[in-house]
């Protein structure tokens, strides 16, 4: 497992070579922008409501009613919880719509990616490629729901100081496993296999999908560069280090 995360994290740096040898910044544009808008509104509101979110916990609770420096100390650390807790919740939700809404485009990426690795080309079936975001769409939302079902409860526990630094390393590991599975999901299904082998493939190979997933959760904290380049690189590295490993694994 951890030679594949190594190998899928690499491939992020060979992901931004193929892309400029091949020509493939066109396929890129649409989600790049798509992906700055979605990041310019929800930062937005993020800041905005944070504020207005901390206030009313202040006065829900009357701590700012207290005398001395008790109360004031008291309505910073709940600001700091408030702004840190909508920063996971931020990053999550984000992280997952860049994924619902560049669907498509990533789609056309993939399939791009695999004609260019493997020299086999479809041709263009509009029918295929709907069929083909659906499935991108429903696995994606199917992610979404199996990570808040693991990372909500490990949310709660990392609350408690002597666990939070293990809950904190489960909940980036959970959270990369479920996008990188979303990202090999693409070159499996341009390999025309059904979202169940997908699924069991990719369980045999976490590795893959973790270091994948890892990578483009660490992009997405750059600032501005890592929200553009981080959903095109992803599909692109995933289709590179999946080829490497399942192509000699089992020719699929």
């Amino acid at each position: 497992m951890l030679k594949e995360i190594g190998l899928s994290f690499s491939t992020y740096f060979q992901a931004l070579a193929f892309i400029q040898n091949n020509r493939l910044w066109s396929y890129i544009i649409i989600p790049a922008i798509i992906n700055l808008l979605l990041f310019i509104g929800a930062s937005i509101l993020v800041w905005q409501y944070t504020g207005l979110l901390s206030g009313w916990l202040v006065n829900l609770t009357s701590i700012d009613s207290m005398s001395g420096d008790a109360g004031s100390i008291l309505a910073w650390i709940i600001g700091a919880i408030v702004k840190v807790l909508s920063f996971f919740i931020y990053i999550k939700l984000y992280r997952y719509a860049i994924l619902l809404l560049s669907a498509p485009a990533l789609a056309l990426l993939a399939e791009k990616t695999q004609e260019l690795l493997t020299g086999v080309s479809y041709p263009f079936n509009f029918a295929q490629l709907l069929k083909d975001v659906f499935r991108g769409l429903g696995i994606t939302l199917k992610n979404l729901i199996k990570e808040l079902a693991f990372t909500i409860p490990l949310y709660l526990l990392a609350l408690i100081p002597i666990i939070t630094p293990f809950a904190t390393v489960l909940i980036l590991l959970i959270e990369s496993y479920f996008v990188g599975f979303s990202m090999i999901d693409y070159r499996n299904e341009f390999r025309r296999l059904s979202a169940r082998e997908s699924s069991h493939i990719i369980k045999k190979h976490r590795g893959l999908a973790i270091g994948n997933g890892l990578a483009f959760n660490l992009l997405l904290l750059i600032p501005v560069m890592g929200v553009l380049l981080a959903p095109p690189l992803g599909a692109v590295a995933a289709g590179l280090a999946a080829n490497q490993v399942l192509d000699k694994a089992s020719n699929l």
